[in-house]
């Protein structure tokens, strides 16, 4: 889907996974984009069940390949929920175990069903529900973990492994041995796509925390790779992707690791780890859109999967899912049932990819937005057109109010009055709420007023959204008056709380020290607000040539001018003024600005570049109020918003991240792209990547990456600085192991998180750039 071109855009969590949301398009063709990362899930039934310990489809009564049947496992007891198209009835049978908790359960080869529990493992006939062969662990022990498929199962009991035939409705135990170590998890996933058996018994053991690797039947050890640490191992995998294997297993804190897996000689190699949650996950595979994919269930639900032989982790858009089965019943086809702590879900899987958009058609011109936490609603400023007939959201809207027509005597003014029987544009405030994307109410500018920026504030314990707007008129080259305004939202009625009329167009709005600040022409204002007084001008700053974008940081004040680059004011709350510290005096068309921290600045300017500078520190005068130059990089496309902010959750083990500071920006070709900090020893790494890299790679119409990347516009054309080029640098990972070999060259960096640096390898090389790789 095209986004373009963004406008301007907002970061919103929901439930738990950040989102972005875009004004996109225009006219009729304009709407709202919320842009996420990770898996949706449509809810398409649920059951109030607490307490699942598991669950398992089924069929019982048919030899068609549709499920018709669950089997939910409890804490000491288990029961069978028959799936009628959407009606859902409990059946009972008295050769089910029903009085002990269900270890696993599934259907064999020939249709039955097998049911383990501690004392016993029970083949049913699907038809019957009557027990068809069962097999008992020796008098004394118990089964404490298995794995199993259709025709074969391994069950273990403390150091003891035995390994169990499911042939013609009988269990046929084949071979046992006895471990040096109790084992953790247990699994015998088939990897060979053509068989239902498994050559492999992957297996995890307690007290040493190593993962191993064992032949069947005769288990015999071919791999063993110890963790390290005071690790509880919880779930073990093998799975099938693409073209290649691996071998998963989860800990207790949250942490995957994962390894390569010969299918041939099952060889493991390529060991990596990756944080998906904090608490215990637990893997599932399931087959989808032709491809396998596995579930972990956990406090962050996630679904791993392949694409172009590379691992993908997706997060899911459901909170602390315990356990999952895929479920292809009549009514459900394929579907997932996610349990959780109260019950479990059906639901239907959208596509799976790493970015999903979904679109809110508006019928007109979305142009700003902010979100307002407290009350759950989006502000967004529209545009329709008076020569367009077709309903649009504003139209269509039965909540409806009206701006005065004129403000302060303005009707007086001859030409608004001329302008208005030419007026082709009518402005309105939506509110939005968050979840429905219902238009909760539509507020209609006065005539000829052009709202132009918004954002929500927080004053004495109340929300309110803050918007500037300005008067146009053919005859003026730039707008002469606008008004800022304070609308106040309590969830059935918008209310205008106070009104201001300012000289010029308001282009801006922020909040600085509590107080709301606006670029009004070439003024910077503050303005002081209480709901009785209304708003007062407390002071103003008029050293720019037009204030077109404001960003704060405490008492710091970031101003983007529209042709003279960037300035740097301070406001001094005691003695009410503002007071500018420093400027980049070089002359740049502006299109947006974002401070990075408390002496680093972010422009992007009109010929598609970006640049950084920086405050300077120095004994002379001159030399403090200089914004020094630090870096400079051609991005190619027109960026018209930044936002603090990412679309990947960040790292839930807490563990420190490569990159410490993310933003997103949107641009008019409706490109959504990242910017991240990373630490200097990190950027000199990469540094020499790259350049080994772009002699490396052919570029697109074979045009060096020098030139490409270089700062360039009608006055200058200068060599990129200070950036790295994430796009360049992740086609490490498309290249042959030889190529990577060749480029991983005098690559020296602290990889082991020692404080002492080496020199890296390939697998080094890999691993952090897949970590980076997973910030976006």
């Amino acid at each position: 889907a095209n986004l373009g071109s963004i406008l301007d855009m907002c970061i919103v969590d929901s439930d738990k996974q950040p989102q972005v949301v875009t004004c996109s398009g225009a006219d009729k063709e304009g709407s709202l984009r919320v842009v996420r990362c990770g898996i949706g899930i449509q809810e398409l039934a649920s059951i109030d069940i607490p307490g699942i310990k598991g669950i398992w489809p089924i069929r019982i009564r048919t030899t068609g390949p549709l499920d018709n049947a669950v089997i939910i496992t409890f804490m000491g007891y288990t029961r069978i929920l028959h799936f009628d198209n959407e009606e859902v009835e409990e059946i009972e049978t008295k050769d089910l175990m029903s009085d002990q908790q269900t270890l696993y359960s599934g259907m064999t080869s020939g249709d039955n069903i097998i049911q383990i529990c501690a004392r016993c493992i029970r083949l049913l006939d699907s038809f019957t529900l009557q027990i068809v062969s069962e097999w008992r662990p020796p008098a004394g022990e118990r089964i404490d973990h298995v794995g199993c498929n259709k025709t074969q199962c391994v069950v273990s009991n403390g150091n003891k492994i035995t390994f169990l035939s499911i042939e013609q409705g009988n269990i046929k135990q084949v071979s046992t041995a006895e471990l040096d170590h109790d084992i953790a998890c247990v699994d015998i996933t088939p990897i060979d796509k053509d068989s239902h058996e498994s050559k492999y018994c992957a297996l995890a053991c307690w007290v040493d925390g190593s993962i191993r690797l064992y032949s069947l039947p005769d288990f015999q050890m071919l791999q063993s790779h110890e963790l390290g640490g005071e690790i509880v191992l919880k779930s073990i995998l093998m799975v099938p992707f693409e073209e290649s294997c691996y071998l998963m297993a989860t800990l207790g804190d949250g942490s995957l690791f994962y390894s390569d897996l010969d299918p041939d000689t099952g060889k493991l190699s390529k060991k990596k780890k990756i944080a998906l949650g904090v608490h215990s996950t637990t893997l599932q595979l399931f087959h989808a859109f032709d491809a396998n994919h596995v579930f972990a269930s956990s406090d962050r639900p996630t679904v791993i999967y392949s694409s172009s032989n590379k691992l993908v982790f997706s997060t899911v858009n459901q909170q602390d899912v315990n356990h999952m089965c895929p479920l292809n019943t009549a009514a459900y086809p394929d579907s997932l049932a996610l349990a959780s702590s109260t019950g479990f879900t059906v639901g239907s899987v959208a596509a799976i990819q790493k970015l999903h958009i979904q679109t809110i058609p508006l019928g007109e011109s979305p142009k700003r937005i902010a979100y307002q936490e407290p009350t759950s609603t989006y502000g967004i400023i529209t545009m329709r057109s008076t020569n367009v007939t077709t309903p649009s959201v504003s139209t269509l809207c039965t909540n409806t109010s009206n701006s005065s027509q004129f403000s302060n005597g303005m009707d007086s003014d001859a030409r608004l009055k001329k302008d208005l029987q030419h007026n082709s544009e009518i402005h309105n405030l939506l509110i939005m709420d968050k979840k429905t994307y219902e238009v909760l109410h539509a507020h209609t500018f006065a005539p000829t007023e052009w709202a132009l920026s918004i954002f929500s504030y927080s004053c004495n314990g109340k929300e309110y959204f803050v918007i500037g707007t300005a008067f146009v008129c053919e005859e003026d080259s730039e707008p002469k008056d606008g008004r800022l305004l304070v609308f106040r939202w309590d969830g059935t009625t918008l209310t205008q709380v106070a009104a201001a009329d300012v000289k010029g167009a308001v282009s801006c709005v922020t909040e600085v020290c509590g107080k709301i600040l606006a670029g009004i022409n070439n003024k910077v204002t503050v303005f002081e607000f209480k709901e009785d007084d209304g708003l007062k001008v407390e002071c103003k700053y008029h050293n720019t040539l037009m204030a077109v974008y404001l960003r704060s940081r405490g008492q710091f004040i970031l101003v983007g001018d529209l042709l003279r680059s960037m300035a740097l004011l301070v406001f001094k709350q005691l003695e009410g003024r503002l007071e500018d510290i420093a400027k980049d005096y070089k002359a740049n068309w502006m299109t947006q600005v974002e401070i990075l921290d408390d002496d680093t600045f972010l422009g992007a300017e009109h010929f598609n570049n970006l640049f950084v500078c920086t405050k300077e520190g120095g004994l002379e005068e001159d030399d403090r109020r200089l914004l020094k130059l630090a870096g400079q990089f051609h991005l190619g496309e027109n960026v018209n918003v930044f936002r603090e902010g990412s679309l990947v959750l960040k790292n839930p083990s807490g563990a420190p991240s490569l990159v410490h500071k993310t933003i997103l920006y949107g641009s008019a070709t409706g490109g959504i792209g990242l910017i991240g900090c990373i630490e200097k020893p990190l950027f000199e790494l990469l540094s020499t990547l790259q350049d080994a890299l772009a002699r490396t790679v052919t570029s697109v119409g074979c045009i060096p990456h020098s030139t490409w990347r270089s700062f360039h516009n009608d006055r200058q054309n200068e060599p990129a600085s200070g950036f790295i080029d994430g796009d360049l640098i992740e086609r490490f990972l498309d290249l042959p192991r030889p190529e990577m070999g060749k480029v991983c060259t005098d690559l020296f960096y602290d990889f082991d998180g020692t404080g002492m640096k080496r020199e890296g390898t390939v697998d080094d090389m890999i691993k952090l750039i897949e970590d980076l790789a997973r910030i976006h």
